[in-house]
């Protein structure tokens, strides 16, 4: 019994205690702070005795956790708005230690507006210490599900992701964080520290993903400087490529005693690399603080779909073949055909590189061995190349522009003879490099994510070209054409580097909705739309099911027939920015708008000359009896045109199995009829489809591929500091 008491007695003592500090800081605490919060302009007196008290608080907080006086809880919203940089700075410090003592406290922080909107005031200081301060309490009441949950909505992520100026402050906080935690995850006693993190880890790295990827870039270059740039001064050398070599034909632009002052967009490059130094500081400045880029979906015109699918893969470290590859071609021997060397890898297949420190000197070192570094996505990587890569883009009227990096050692080949499945222009930064070119074997172009081809027996050495580029030479490569290259040039320079070779390729990849082909299939939708809107033929119900599975069909019939005619295939670049007009210009722009509608005009007699109703059905017969619609995924992306109408009015691209059925069903019905009516309604499409409403929609479409693109750039960017000063 006496124990009992005795529990009791203690128990009685330490809520009085907690009390009596309550009414301690009420009676002595609360009226400074109370005058440091109300004043406008802070005197130093005032400022430096709450500063004081805060500190005390902040200190007591932290020997011994209790929760905060509700006195105080009131005051914060004041104090976080104080002009005083150590009071506001202080008070975030404190709301912050609050936060971590319990979930519960945090949570209920988290849900006073008060204190929301002194924390967005504060994020907007002009002060260093408060931004960082202020950041640092929204993280840790963001550590409980409940504190996430309150703040989802509140004026502090709305300022963050509104106010540009703020993001460029917080993101600096949050690049240092991120790396602090990869350092951490590469530590031996990890586990031992994971549990103390306050959140996920690839909540931070999200957290950097989502404020980045609407954050303007200061680094621009308008379409105009980088034509200048890259094909010459005036409009009728990018008519001159355009229409001769695009696609078509390699050629070699040489720079002759080119400087930084001459060309904006190889100076640019130039200045993002260390190239003034020798190979290691070169191999530092390429791979040191690289992190892994997930790769997007080609369709995927969603962030926040993409951001959930990779949840837990965004920051984590870079990986071979994914991100880099450090590759060597052995000379040919006996065993390989037509002069063919073998790739072999520094690193496993998939390696992940968490050891920052033994990576970089890794590199070296295969550098040393003959070893070729080839870095992907330099323009989630770099501003000045993503600047570049925009531009181009908008210059060919595609939705993104790739970047690859090359840095080659002397007497070496990287990687082995190959053809790309997209164009590419090569850009030389440093040193020299020879290469060997032979025509498109197929004559047809490659297509993206088909399969590659064997070299063997089928190159033509009668087409075999060599080129030698020196710094500053750019040289366009057409998809298709196989090419190799070495740095054994076998000519002297005056650059001290020059053994060394330094690269750089911007690849133009041309997406399916943007060939030619996609170009037919935005023109058949957009008509469709046409009839749908006007047309007395869907009020009969079967008439109107029967055009839709027309229009099913000549899409199968429009793929049939791109897989031979490589015309089909081309980019189309009916968006492309081309040069302002003026009375100088207008001729050799109407020059290029009149090629792009003279090949709309011939795919339209092609589709309507070449009956391949029977190899469209063959098709769709072939895939409803296996039940397999995988040859179809070509046609997901139509989903994102809009349709008009109900269900019964539109196709359903995402499930088109079902669609197939029953235009299966309908044909066998009455199959004879069935064919009449398609070939007459395929007639029309070609006779009275209009060349402006797909150009309007394929515009459209494009806009949306390149907000997705961009914001998954500029989110990689921000998770490679490229916004940290």
């Amino acid at each position: 019994m006496k124990r009992n008491g005795k529990k009791r007695k203690k128990r009685g003592d330490e809520e009085a205690a907690a009390d009596g500090a309550s009414s301690c800081f009420n009676l002595r605490v609360f009226p400074i702070l109370l005058a440091a919060a109300a004043r406008q302009s802070n005197s130093s007196y005032t400022a430096t005795l709450a500063a004081r008290l805060l500190r005390r608080e902040l200190s007591r907080s932290r020997q011994s956790p209790s929760s905060l006086p509700d006195s105080l809880v009131a005051l914060l919203p004041l104090l976080l708005s104080s002009s005083c940089c150590s009071v506001a700075a202080l008070s975030c410090e404190v709301l912050g230690a609050a936060a971590l003592q319990s979930m519960e406290a945090g949570e209920t922080l988290a849900s006073d507006s008060g204190i929301a909107n002194g924390l967005a005031r504060a994020l907007g200081s002009r002060s260093r210490r408060v931004v960082e301060a202020a950041c640092n309490a929204v993280m840790d009441l963001l550590a409980s599900s409940g504190g996430r949950e309150h703040l989802a909505g509140s004026p502090v992520l709305l300022r963050i992701f509104l106010n540009q100026e703020l993001v460029r402050n917080v993101l600096p906080l949050l690049f240092k964080i991120q790396k602090k935690v990869q350092v951490l995850r590469s530590s031996t006693d990890y586990d031992s520290w994971k549990n103390q993190l306050q959140s996920r880890e690839y909540e931070i790295s999200e957290a950097i993903f989502r404020l980045s990827m609407d954050l303007a870039s200061p680094a621009c270059l308008e379409p105009d400087v980088v034509r200048e740039s890259i094909f010459g001064q005036t409009v009728s050398d990018v008519e001159n490529f355009v229409l001769a070599y695009w696609e078509k034909l390699p050629i070699l632009y040489k720079r002759k005693q080119i400087t930084q002052n001459e060309n904006l967009v190889f100076a640019a490059l130039h200045n993002a690399f260390d190239l003034g130094t020798g190979p290691d500081a070169i191999i530092e400045s390429l791979v040191k603080g690289l992190v892994s880029c997930p790769a997007i979906a080609s369709d995927e015109l969603n962030i926040s779909s993409f951001l959930q699918e990779v949840r837990g893969l965004l920051g984590v470290s870079a990986r071979h073949r994914q991100d880099l590859r450090v590759v060597r071609t052995r000379e040919p021997t006996y065993q390989t055909s037509e002069g063919c060397g073998v790739e072999e890898h520094f690193f496993d297949d998939e390696a992940v590189f968490l050891d920052e420190v033994a990576f970089v000197e890794h590199c070296k070192n295969a550098f040393k061995n003959g070893y070729s570094i080839a870095l992907r996505g330099m323009e989630f990587r770099s501003e000045k190349v993503a600047a570049i890569s925009s531009a181009l883009a908008d210059l060919f009227g595609q939705p993104s522009v790739g970047a690859n990096i090359y840095f080659s050692p002397a007497r070496s080949q990287g990687l082995a003879r190959h053809y790309d499945d997209h164009c590419v222009l090569v850009w030389q930064l440093l040193g020299c490099k020879k290469w060997v070119l032979w025509s498109n074997p197929k004559c047809i172009l490659p297509r993206l994510y088909e399969p590659f081809d064997s070299l063997d027996g089928i190159l033509d050495d009668n087409s075999r070209r060599l080129e030698v580029l020196f710094e500053g030479d750019m040289m366009y490569i057409p998809r298709g054409y196989v090419h190799e290259a070495h740095t054994s040039v076998g000519v002297s320079q005056a650059n001290a580097y020059a053994d060394y070779s330094l690269h750089l390729t911007l690849a133009i990849e041309v997406e399916p909705p943007f060939e030619w082909e996609g170009f037919i299939h935005i023109a058949l939708h957009c008509w469709m739309e046409k009839q749908k809107a006007g047309s007395s033929v869907f009020i009969n119900p079967k008439a109107k099911e029967e055009v839709i599975f027309f229009a099913l069909m000549l899409h199968v019939a429009i793929r049939l027939l791109s897989i031979s005619d490589p015309t089909f295939r081309k980019a189309c670049m009916v968006a492309a920015k081309l040069p302002s007009a003026g009375s100088s210009n207008v001729s050799h722009l109407e020059m290029i708008r009149s090629s792009q509608r003279s090949t709309f005009d011939g795919i339209l007699r092609k589709i309507d000359e070449n009956c391949i109703f029977k190899e469209a059905l063959k098709c769709i017969e072939l895939t409803v009896k296996e039940k397999n619609d995988e040859p179809f995924q070509w046609m997901s992306w139509l989903r994102h045109l809009p349709q008009q109408g109900d269900v019964d009015t539109k196709i359903d691209f995402c499930n088109i199995l079902r669609a197939l059925e029953e235009l299966l069903e309908a044909f066998n019905s009455n199959s004879e009829q069935f064919l009449a009516d398609f070939t007459s309604f395929k007639s029309r499409f070609c006779r009275y489809v209009a060349y402006e409403d797909a150009c309007e929609s394929f515009e459209l479409l494009l806009q949306m591929y390149r907000t997705t693109r961009n914001q998954y750039m500029r989110g990689m960017l921000g998770l490679h500091g490229a916004h940290v000063s």
